[in-house]
């Protein structure tokens, strides 16, 4: 750690370490826990601020520095781009395939959906910004400049960031989380732009917000299709 700021090592341990762990201890690596979302979000919200303020009052850094920053509209577009794209992908696969959600995911997502649509609305976009800053602009960025390795740099992160998903999720969802999480990684490794990352971000995940009706939808149509099985 010689010669690496105290600030940047202290940043790096409350964005992947302080995120992670909370996601652990929250869980106790119980998944059938449900969700206290009033505490989810005060945390989550509680160590960003933090974050935001060791770059801000400790490095004495711009919000620049990991990636936000105004006006590259053309980012911001890929970005929204990119979410549409995939959300569509994961809505028509859902109702079009053969209705089934991935192994291990459909406890998590019973659980999400469960909750009041306001606090489904907060999640989404809590997710899509703090998770962005924690595990996509600081460390990317900051590891870049301690390694001088943009990959190994970028690579950590995604790591961590697949891992953390295992405090309320199963095994097998993890693969989806890795794919999300790589292609949150390249958006943000081509633009550099943390706002288009966590527009895409916010877009992917807002398929919880409708998730409710999808899985009613899916209810439904298993049912129809043993009924015809049946007779």
């Amino acid at each position: 750690m010689n010669g690496i700021p105290w600030a940047t090592i202290a940043g790096l341990l409350l964005a992947m370490g302080g995120t992670t762990l909370f996601a652990f201890l929250k869980n106790g690596g119980r998944r059938k826990v449900a969700m206290q979302p009033v505490v989810h979000l005060t945390i989550t919200w509680g160590c960003c601020l933090a974050l935001l303020c060791v770059i801000l009052l400790w490095e004495e850094r711009p919000l620049a520095s990991i990636g936000i920053a105004g006006g590259n509209y053309l980012a911001w577009a890929i970005g929204a781009i990119t979410g549409i794209t995939l959300l569509v992908t994961s809505i028509c696969s859902l109702l079009l395939g053969k209705g089934k959600m991935p192994e291990g995911s459909l406890e998590g997502v019973q659980r999400l959906g469960s909750l009041p649509w306001a606090f489904r609305v907060a999640i989404v976009l809590t997710a899509g910004i703090t998770e962005e800053i924690a595990f996509r602009g600081y460390p990317i960025e900051r590891l870049n400049e301690i390694t001088g390795n943009l990959w190994l740099a970028a690579a950590l992160p995604l790591a961590i960031f697949t891992l953390a998903h295992l405090s309320g999720w199963s095994l097998g969802h993890l693969v989806g989380v890795f794919f999300g999480g790589a292609l949150l990684t390249i958006l943000y490794l081509w633009q550099r732009d943390l706002i288009a990352c966590v527009i895409a971000h916010a877009l992917i995940d807002s398929l919880i917000i409708g998730m409710p009706f999808l899985l009613k939808k899916l209810s439904s149509r298993t049912g129809n299709l043993q009924g015809v099985h049946n007779s």
